[in-house]
């Protein structure tokens, strides 16, 4: 049966980016298509949000990878925020095997592509939030690295994952993290560990640095 997917996702406004963007780093899934259209995606353990506003993404790749050749060649590209599920994050590994060029990793993994708002790559339904973005610049290092930063021109997420205020809802987003290749067993299976348990940390410290970061109105830390 066909999803309506406009049904469970809900477009987030420029002013709740920021607000969305949480944790600022996280496992993700990258989306790209090439000059003729066709899509790519990749798993990607490290890529965070590195600026407020705007909001901006970044993340490094390999040169030869295809997400290198489609983000220089196209300026575009979605970060798509998978959940901290079995079933998903077994799709995030297929998504992360070194597939040839032209091969659409969403269909060997059996995700779904929806229709991006503003840029080309497609979104991945399966996942809960995602930025669409456009290249702000790139840098290549090392001969064989490349770093990008994008600037987010649009965002979404599953309607039950952000409230009223653009807030993230973690229990319901499941953000997860990748606990790196080291931790890959010999019959190929990935570690991933949960970031969805939430923990609200005052401020102890009063001194003026602190002062200027206290919202106005805000009273003083409390003591013991």
């Amino acid at each position: 049966m066909q999803q309506d997917w406009n049904k469970i996702k809900i477009d987030v406004p420029e002013s709740g980016y920021d607000r969305l963007a949480s944790p600022v780093a996280t496992l993700v899934m990258i989306t790209t298509v090439d000059t003729g259209g066709r899509v790519n995606a990749a798993s990607f353990a490290t890529c965070l949000r590195n600026n407020h506003i705007p909001c901006c993404y970044e993340f490094s790749v390999d040169m030869y990878k295809d997400t290198a050749a489609n983000v220089l060649a196209t300026g575009e590209f979605v970060v798509n925020i998978p959940p901290f599920e079995r079933e998903v994050l077994e799709k995030v590994c297929v998504v992360g095997l070194p597939f040839a060029p032209g091969v659409n990793e969403l269909e060997k993994a059996g995700l779904t592509a929806i229709p991006s708002k503003v840029v080309k790559p497609p979104r991945i339904a399966e996942c809960r939030s995602h930025f669409e973005c456009k290249v702000e610049w790139t840098k290549q290092w090392l001969k064989t690295r490349l770093t990008v930063v994008g600037r987010v021109v649009a965002a979404s997420a599953n309607r039950d994952c952000i409230d009223a205020e653009g807030y993230v809802i973690h229990e319901k987003l499941k953000p997860a993290h990748y606990c790196g290749h080291a931790y890959q067993k010999k019959d190929g299976s990935s570690r991933f560990v949960a970031s969805y348990e939430v923990m609200e940390v005052g401020m102890v410290y009063d001194g003026p640095e602190a002062r200027e970061q206290r919202p106005v109105g805000a009273p003083p830390p409390k003591r013991g």
